[in-house]
């Protein structure tokens, strides 16, 4: 089954990153998209939209892949 894996990718770069999945026969690698890059952020609006995506994340990492009960 290999190593459970989530792909980070900001809202500019998610067509990239399924594009990328899709190239190399993983089209359904579970890609999370964080709203965008964090550099003129302060830690608590980071904070907030990092805990926004956590559910999907943790959701990426333990649900099982399609097509595998």
């Amino acid at each position: 089954m290999g190593v459970p894996t989530v792909t980070l990718a900001t809202q500019p770069f998610e067509h990239a990153a399924r594009t990328a999945a899709r190239g190399h026969s993983l089209p359904d690698l579970p890609i999370v998209t964080i709203p965008h890059d964090y550099l003129f952020e302060d830690e608590a609006a980071i904070r907030k939209q990092v805990e926004s995506v956590i559910g999907p994340l943790l959701g990426g990492l333990f649900a099982p892949p399609p097509g595998v009960s």
